[in-house]
């Protein structure tokens, strides 16, 4: 899961600009490479948004973020998350998160 903030107004402002966005499609088939791809995406009018990411490792979307020329326009954090739940699969499972890389 990658956490998302834009490196200035500028930048958030072309993102935003109706004439120039990406289509959902355009947009999954640009963040989809050898080794990382965009599963999902969340984003609001406010300065973070979030993508939903499958790599095999961190420097893998950082990667393809340079590649596609999208990396100087945000800053990024990645996080591999061990735990997901939703409302729609209830398993009565406890939800034990695993302990801290040292």
């Amino acid at each position: 899961m990658c956490t998302h903030t834009f490196s200035s107004e500028e930048a958030w402002e072309k993102s935003s600009n109706p004439d120039t966005v990406l289509t959902d499609r355009q947009f999954f088939d640009k963040l989809t490479g050898q080794r990382a791809r965009v599963l999902q995406h969340w984003r609001g009018s406010e300065d973070f948004f979030f993508c939903h990411w499958e790599a095999e490792t961190e420097s893998d979307i950082h990667d393809l973020l340079e590649e596609t020329g999208m990396a100087s326009s945000m800053v990024s954090m990645a996080q591999e998350m061990h735990r997901f739940v939703t409302t729609y699969d209830i398993t009565d499972e406890r939800m034990i998160i695993p302990p801290k890389n040292s």
